[in-house]
């Protein structure tokens, strides 16, 4: 388990003062690399082996919005690799110790020669020791686009969409989705695939639907086929 201390800036607040859901998501990924990088495993190890982690799967469950100067703390917990494939929970706790915001993760390891699948190393896992999944409410099936889903134009990949591993930051679609919410929509629960990286110079052609209580919008290549698809509840 990692964790490191922060405060909710203006920066990553909305107009009613409480921390955006893609403030929420920085934060994991911040956690994630932080706890890598100390454990030796980051971005020095994983680049010369020509392999990074990216992300496949998103389940983020708000509790109580953190709002604006709160004191809180950001966990991450790695619990379980198998073949190609990593996991890991986050949350969110204030200074009390309540759990403002949990969630749950699934990336791949990706050989950055070909763009496929890559073994985990044998001594990866060990770095992070053992651990259980969080107690959460965890959600499976894939996401379902609602066919009255409609075109919302285009956005090109611009630079500052991307990562340091040249592709767009997974967070960057979930800001892109969440922008065609309506006013006052509280989010209590987003759910994020990746399907396929966008990198620079990339259309992403977003359309954007609503069914059984749920938002949904789908960030589209130029031949149809999503680079995510991120649903709001």
């Amino acid at each position: 388990m990692y964790s490191f201390d922060s405060r909710v800036g203006f920066s990553m607040v909305d107009a009613d003062k409480k921390i955006t859901v893609n403030s929420i998501v920085d934060y994991f990924q911040d956690a994630s690399t932080f706890h890598s990088e100390d454990l030796g495993v980051g971005y020095d190890y994983l680049l010369p082996r020509g392999i990074c982690w990216v992300i496949n799967t998103w389940q983020i469950d708000i509790i109580k919005y953190p709002k604006y100067l709160d004191r809180v703390k950001i966990y991450t917990l790695p619990y379980k690799f198998r073949g190609f494939i990593g996991y890991r929970n986050f949350w969110i706790e204030n200074v009390a110790g309540d759990i403002l915001v949990k969630a749950n993760s699934m990336w791949s390891l990706i050989d950055l020669n070909n763009m496929k699948p890559a073994k985990v190393p044998d001594d990866l896992p060990g770095v992070y020791g053992s651990a259980e999944p969080i107690d959460m409410d965890y959600e499976n099936g894939k996401i379902r686009v609602p066919e009255s889903a409609e075109s919302k134009g285009s956005i090109m990949v611009e630079g500052h969409f991307l990562d340091p591993n040249k592709h767009m930051n997974n967070g960057q679609y979930v800001n892109i989705a969440s922008s065609y919410l309506p006013d006052g929509f509280e989010i209590k629960r987003l759910r994020a695939e990746y399907r396929n990286q966008a990198f620079l110079g990339d259309r992403i052609n977003p359309v954007f639907g609503f069914a059984d209580g749920k938002y949904v919008a789908s960030l589209n290549n130029d031949e149809g086929k999503p680079y995510s698809v991120i649903e709001f509840s």
